[in-house]
C-alpha cells in the first residue's frame, strides 16, 4: 500500500512539473503596473550577432500569433561574452540622486574600474538612466555618465498598454557638448500594441504581447545659441516583445534614440534564462547542502552542514527576473517564506562568506 501511495505521488508530481513546463496557453495578456521593473530586479540581455540582427525581420501582427525566433546568434562567439547585466536599484541609493527629483527608479549599467592618480584608489564608475515609474509605465526622466548629468522631458519607454490600445510620446533632450555648444534632441513617438501571442527564443517560450513605437528625432545642434546643423530621422522603431511579471522585453528589435546615438541602424536583444546568466549547475549543487522540502508549498529551508556560513539567497522566477520573498538568515540556514509566490519553478543562487557561490532549481506546488 506504502509502494502504491509512493508512486501516485510521483505520477501526480510529474503531472505537475509538466504542465508547468508546458508552452502557456493562447490567450491574450495584458500588462499592469505590476510588469515594470522594481528596485533589486537584475535584467540579463543577450546581444544578437549583428550580421543577423540587421536583417532579422518582426514578423506579423494581429491576434493569437506564433512568433519563432529561436535560432537567435549571440554576437560575441558566445553566450557568456554576449551577456550583458543591468541592475534595477532604488534611485534614492545613486549618488546624484537630487538632480532627478521626480525620479523613483534607475537603472545601473556599464560599470567599469579606473585608477586615480590624484587619489591613487581604484575608482568605479557606472552609467545611470532615472525614470519615473507609475501606472502608465516607464518613462526615462534624465540620464548621468561620469561627466555629464542630463535632465529632460518625459521619454516613454515602456508604455502600459492592452492589445489595439495606442499612446502618443513628445520629449526633448539636452545634452551639453562643451561650454558653448548644446545638443537638442525633440523626439515625437508613438507606440501600439499591435500583436499578442506565443514567442520562442532560444530556451525560452512565452505568453506575450507586442508593443510597436514608430519615432521621428529631430537633431539641432546649437552653438553659442545659434542653430548650426539640424538633422531629422523619420524611420526609426522599436518592437519589444513582453511577458507577465518581466520588467524587460522578451526580445527587442530596434533602430532609434533610446537605444544609440546616429546613425542609427537595428539592434536586436533577446532575454537569457537566470540559469544561463548565472552559469548555475542545477545536477551538481554543493556538497553538504540541501534544499527542503522540495517541492514546496509555503516554506522551504536551504541549509549547509556546519562549519560554513551562508551570506545570502537570490531567487529568480522561470523567467529570469529576481523575485523578493521574506528570509531568515543564521549562520548555515536560510529560510525562505514564500506564502506570496506564485505556483512554479524557481532558480536560486547562494552567496557563501568565503565567496563561493552555486545555485539550483526550487518547486513550489
Amino acid at each position: 500500500m506504502k509502494k502504491t501511495h509512493q508512486t501516485f505521488l510521483k505520477a501526480v508530481l510529474a503531472f505537475f512539473i509538466t504542465i508547468l513546463l508546458i508552452v502557456p496557453g493562447m490567450a491574450q495578456i495584458s500588462l499592469d503596473i505590476n510588469d515594470l521593473p522594481q528596485p533589486g530586479d537584475v535584467q540579463f540581455s543577450v546581444r544578437v550577432d549583428s550580421a543577423q540582427g540587421v536583417t532579422l525581420l518582426p514578423g506579423p501582427s494581429g491576434a493569437n500569433i506564433t512568433w519563432d525566433f529561436s535560432i537567435l546568434i549571440p554576437c560575441c562567439g558566445s553566450l557568456q561574452a554576449s551577456l550583458d547585466t543591468v541592475d534595477w536599484i532604488n534611485h534614492d541609493a545613486t549618488l546624484n540622486a537630487g538632480y532627478f527629483p521626480l525620479s523613483n527608479i534607475a537603472r545601473k549599467e556599464r560599470c567599469y574600474m579606473y585608477h586615480s592618480h590624484i587619489t591613487h584608489t581604484d575608482i568605479t564608475q557606472c552609467y545611470y538612466d532615472h525614470y519615473i515609474r507609475d501606472i502608465t509605465g516607464l518613462s526615462k526622466y534624465g540620464l548621468e555618465d561620469p561627466s555629464n548629468i542630463v535632465l529632460g522631458s518625459n521619454l516613454t519607454i515602456f508604455p502600459l498598454l492592452a492589445y489595439g490600445d495606442s499612446s502618443e510620446n513628445v520629449a526633448k533632450i539636452h545634452i551639453p557638448i562643451s561650454g558653448d555648444t548644446l545638443r537638442v534632441y525633440h523626439v515625437v513617438s508613438k507606440s501600439v500594441v499591435d500583436g499578442w501571442g506565443t514567442i520562442t527564443i532560444p530556451d525560452t517560450t512565452a505568453q506575450v504581447i507586442r508593443i510597436k513605437t514608430t519615432e521621428t528625432v529631430y537633431d539641432t545642434l546649437y552653438v553659442n545659441n545659434v542653430i548650426t546643423d539640424v538633422h531629422v530621422y523619420p524611420d526609426n522603431y522599436y518592437y519589444r516583445w513582453y511577458a507577465k511579471s518581466t520588467g524587460f522585453p522578451i526580445l527587442q528589435i530596434n533602430r532609434g534614440f533610446q537605444n544609440q546615438q546616429p546613425p542609427y541602424f537595428q539592434q536586436v536583444r533577446y532575454y537569457a534564462k537566470s540559469t544561463s546568466a548565472l552559469g548555475l549547475n542545477e545536477n551538481n549543487p554543493a556538497e553538504g547542502f540541501h534544499a527542503f522540502p522540495n517541492p514546496f508549498s509555503s516554506v522551504v529551508t536551504l541549509q549547509l552542514d556546519a562549519g560554513r556560513t551562508l551570506l545570502s539567497v537570490s531567487l529568480y522566477n522561470s523567467i529570469g527576473k529576481r523575485v523578493q520573498v521574506d528570509e531568515t538568515i543564521t549562520d548555515n540556514k536560510i529560510i525562505i517564506n514564500g506564502d506570496k509566490l506564485p505556483s512554479g519553478i524557481y532558480f536560486y543562487t547562494i552567496v557563501l562568506n568565503n565567496n563561493d557561490s552555486f545555485g539550483g532549481t526550487l518547486l513550489k506546488y
